[in-house]
């Protein structure tokens, strides 16, 4: 419950997105009003996903969103004018292009007695390769471990979503890049962007923002993964995925309401 949760003069949201602000996969209409009730309040909200550069473009483009950071912290894009987005990534696109053409080949040359799969939004992701266990498959828990062991030998990152295993070459991850995103694009150092910011998500590849964001909420759907998790959120919602979003938002403006914030005073520094 968030009841007694303090989220304090907060004014910036990172928020995961599948499982977390998604519901079976699709967006609720409520889920979707949380957002804009959040950016309208001065909140600036900064999704944070494994998923695909294609996904990113869709949603700085049309939601009430500063920026969102992509493909487990490989890039973050920002609207520079009504209809320009601007392509930030970790290192540069070319070495990212090269890295993932490396770990295709890694995939396809996997020796398992089953056949792994390439997500459905493979062809639209810039840096990183998902493999479906979640999605369109259903793989069990064994042969999630096998590609996963399989990869991480061979020296690459490998994490799973709550639907996708993610695998990338280089020292980025959803942590390092929300506080690049702090750094280059809010004009924050890191203290004041953790005092600043709440983080809500819902899954074993979210630990490193738990771990990092000490204003941290799960949605109650992360309740399953707390057995293999060292860093766990703050606080979890009583309601899953879009639901538990939702939540965190009403609680949160409830909240900013009772302690007589204005819009005005989230528009600091």
């Amino acid at each position: 419950m968030l009841k007694n949760f303090e989220f304090g003069n907060a004014d910036i949201l990172f928020t995961d997105v599948d499982d977390t602000l998604t519901t079976a996969g699709q967006l609720l209409p409520e889920t979707y009003l949380a957002i804009c009730r959040l950016a309208a309040a001065g909140i600036r909200v900064i999704p944070v996903t494994g998923g695909c550069a294609g996904w990113c473009d869709q949603i700085i483009r049309t939601w009430p969103v500063t920026a969102v950071i992509g493909e487990g912290g490989a890039f973050y894009a920002e609207r520079t004018a009504p209809m320009t987005v601007c392509w930030h990534y970790w290192d540069n696109e070319l070495s990212h292009r090269e890295d993932q053409a490396r770990i295709l080949a890694a995939v396809a040359a996997l020796k398992l007695d089953f056949e792994p799969k390439l997500a459905s939004d493979q062809a639209f992701r810039y840096v990183d390769v998902a493999v479906d266990y979640n999605q369109q498959e259903s793989l069990n828990p064994q042969q999630v471990a096998e590609i996963h062991d399989a990869l991480k030998v061979q020296g690459f990152n490998v994490r799973e979503s709550s639907i996708h295993i993610n695998v990338w070459q280089g020292d980025f991850d959803k942590s390092t890049m929300a506080m690049r995103v702090g750094r280059d694009l809010l004009g924050l150092d890191p203290q004041a962007l953790r005092q600043r910011s709440v983080f809500i998500g819902d899954a074993p590849n979210d630990e490193c923002m738990f771990g990092n964001f000490p204003l941290s909420i799960g949605v109650a759907n992360i309740r399953k993964h707390l057995p293999v998790m060292t860093h766990q959120p703050a606080a979890i919602a009583s309601q899953p995925s879009g639901l538990g979003f939702a939540e965190m938002a009403d609680a949160w403006l409830q909240q900013r309401t009772e302690s007589g914030l204005s819009q005005a005073d989230t528009r600091r520094a």
